[in-house]
């Protein structure tokens, strides 16, 4: 039958004849199926309801939480890690675009966001501010975002907070307001004038009021100026920290650079920015027991992308007899802050049998956990691939069993991993079965059959 003739029987038929048609052809499998399933997927377009477009909303909030609560906590994380949460937010603002999300949805997830905001320690507050202004659309819900952000927000966001408040009509908190010019975001302002009312707020306005006096000849009040600062200021205080370090320094006053570790131990806020300058002063000085005392609190309240090399700055700056005596404290604080920068030493150290032994009875998601793009298991699939396979495996049902899109996909990936490794080792035989046995147990999950067609 030429093309013409069977193009014009296929118009005769109606719709539910065609679906008939459809499936019949579905059933014949091999290239045919695949013929159906790929033009089906390039062409069919598929408008997702408004419940699915809300519950993924929710949801994808849900797969980075707990990872902005862990930087709030730590004071930041890995790169991979933020580079996910910042892909995950992203997503979020496209489903913003794509439906109408009702505000008790949004708010719901704002609410959440917002504790992370007010914690101000991730090194995630920005982005999640920027996610925050888009999800809040109406003039009440603008100035339910200001209202918090006056109350909780850093100096800069309570600033932002009285430009929306001026933006919407409505007096700020403080019964001042700020026009959108002087509030903007990236730009932070360090004349003490940019301040509410005309008084500092930020560790930046004292600072650099304390540098106007400087400038006129009036050392005291510019140091008393800073020194109110440091009472008053709940923000970021490096600019405060690295102010004061100077000037006690300076004078080499001692007891005042002791007082002030004490302080910021106090307050907890940006502890770790002067613990390193003292730890360099000492270190500068020769006071090795101040030294070393720093570097064991580094240990505590360092970012965790820097424990590693905390770790390596101990071995060779410490005395054998102390490093030795200090390793397993320093070791069981990196393992409790960060079991990514645990592991990197522990496979440094040869001690792979703990990392192993991990990644087999801690399997869980990805983004959740130190093993995170397998790092690790890449390590360690060349000495112990039956062990890594087995874990991959486990893996691979995980992701099929919560059964949506995008973690089909990443079984599939994980799938490619199997067999390169499996490929590498020359077990072709038991790939091909354990693989076939695979596709068999997912012919009914089409999502997940879509995407296995891709590999």
């Amino acid at each position: 039958m030429d093309e013409k003739t069977l193009m014009g029987l296929l118009g005769k038929l109606e719709k539910g004849e065609l679906v008939t048609l459809i499936g019949f052809m579905m059933k014949l499998g091999g290239p045919v199926k695949q013929v159906v399933e790929d033009y089906c997927r390039k062409n069919v377009k598929v408008q997702d309801s408004p419940q699915d477009v809300e519950k993924e909303f929710r949801q994808r909030w849900k797969n980075v939480q707990p990872t902005v609560q862990m930087f709030n906590t730590c004071g930041g994380g890995s790169k991979s890690d933020e580079d996910d949460v910042r892909d995950e937010l992203k997503a979020m603002e496209g489903l913003l675009g794509k439906q109408e999300i009702p505000w008790t949805a949004r708010k719901e997830v704002l609410d959440e966001m917002l504790e992370e905001v007010a914690s101000d320690n991730s090194g995630l507050t920005d982005v999640l501010v920027d996610i925050a202004v888009k999800m809040c659309q109406t003039k009440e819900e603008k100035i339910y975002l200001a209202d918090f952000l006056a109350d909780y927000g850093n100096s800069f966001y309570k600033n932002f907070a009285a430009a929306i408040y001026a933006e919407n009509g409505k007096e700020g908190k403080s019964g001042s307001g700020k026009t959108k010019e002087t509030a903007d975001f990236g730009i932070r302002e360090k004349a003490p004038e940019a301040a509410n009312s005309g008084k500092p707020v930020s560790a930046s306005d004292y600072v650099a009021l304390a540098n106007q006096y400087k400038k006129q000849g009036d050392a005291e009040r510019a140091f008393r100026t800073v020194m109110e600062g440091l009472a008053n200021v709940e923000g970021r205080l490096f600019e405060i920290y690295d102010y004061l370090f100077r000037y006690y320094v300076t004078r080499k006053d001692e007891a005042a650079l002791a007082d002030l570790y004490r302080t910021a131990r106090t307050k907890k806020q940006d502890r770790d920015f002067l613990t390193e300058l003292l730890y360099g002063y000492y270190k500068e000085q020769g006071n090795y027991t101040n030294q070393k005392k720093m570097l064991s609190d580094l240990f505590s309240c360092a970012d965790v992308r820097k424990l590693a090399k905390w770790y390596h700055t101990g071995q060779k700056e410490l005395s054998v007899a102390d490093f030795a005596a200090e390793e397993g404290k320093i070791l069981a604080t990196i393992k409790e802050r960060s079991l990514s920068a645990y592991f990197d030493i522990c496979m440094e150290k040869g001690n792979t049998a703990e990392v192993l032994d991990y990644l087999k009875n801690n399997r869980q998601f990805q983004k959740d956990w130190a093993d995170a793009g397998h790092r690790f298991s890449k390590q360690l699939a060349s000495e112990y691939p039956k062990e890594v396979l087995a874990a991959y495996w486990r893996e691979v049902d995980t992701y099929v069993e919560i059964g949506d899109e995008e973690n089909c996909r990443h079984a599939v990936e994980v799938l490619r991993e199997i067999h390169e490794i499996m490929e590498r080792n020359s077990w072709t035989d038991e790939w091909n079965e354990r693989y076939n046995d695979f596709i068999r147990d997912s012919i009914s999950n089409p999502l997940l059959i879509g995407e296995l067609a891709k590999f």
